[in-house]
């Protein structure tokens, strides 16, 4: 499986992290930019014992109310880390986004034997429901792979873990840089990067509005 970690030179700690160490840093969920994120819908059922108990206004046999991986039976609930990737190279929105307009890069890493480690991110128009009981809550996985739609350009894959990082260690396949990278940048990855791993330039297809590898590259992929 072959997914694509996208970087901002803003931040050049982070890229020289995954550089030198071969390691990605995980989030704690709440610091992720969706502020639906971790939320769920629940419906909770009144017994017919305790509507009785209300003399001058009937209850409903149920109502919905919203919850949090932070109200879930979990021991690991507050350790839950996320490091998100995508499948989708091509997005313009995601090197907008996440590359710093088309100024940072995408990392192609190879996720193969650890495809259980990565979790594909669904998405819906609404916030995803769960039973909410002792033995039936969701799990933190089950609500973080849930999204609302206007996500789902991302094309999103999530480790979900209790670390603060996890390792990828000669998994680093190739680095993508933006078509308004910095001649200083390209010579900093050049510099850092490990040995085998390419440097693949990318332009804009102004045709078909996504982002393309330039047409003079000799990196195999197409």
């Amino acid at each position: 499986m072959i997914l694509y970690k996208y970087r901002s030179f803003k931040n050049l700690n982070y890229v020289l992290d995954i550089l030198v160490h071969s390691r990605l840093y995980c989030s704690r969920y709440l610091d992720m930019n969706d502020p639906f994120e971790g939320l769920f819908s629940t419906t909770i059922h009144i017994p017919p014992h305790e509507r009785i108990k209300f003399m001058f206004f009937t209850l409903p046999e149920s109502f919905r109310v919203t919850k949090s991986v932070n109200d879930l039976y979990c021991d690991s609930k507050d350790r839950v880390r996320i490091c998100s990737l995508s499948s989708s190279l091509n997005d313009v929105r995601l090197w907008a986004n996440y590359a710093d307009g088309n100024r940072g890069i995408a990392l192609e890493i190879d996720f193969s034997g650890l495809e259980s480690s990565v979790h594909e991110v669904n998405y819906s128009k609404e916030l995803p429901i769960y039973d909410y009981t002792l033995l039936t809550a969701p799990s933190p996985i089950n609500v973080l792979t849930r999204k609302t739609i206007h996500w789902s350009y991302e094309s999103e894959y999530r480790i979900i873990h209790d670390g603060k990082y996890f390792e990828i260690t000669d998994r680093l396949r190739a680095i993508y840089v933006g078509s308004r990278i910095s001649e200083t940048h390209v010579a900093f990855l050049k510099k850092m990067k490990p040995a085998k791993v390419p440097i693949i330039p990318t332009e804009i297809d102004t045709k078909n509005i996504k982002v393309k590898i330039k047409k003079d590259s000799e990196h195999p992929h197409t």
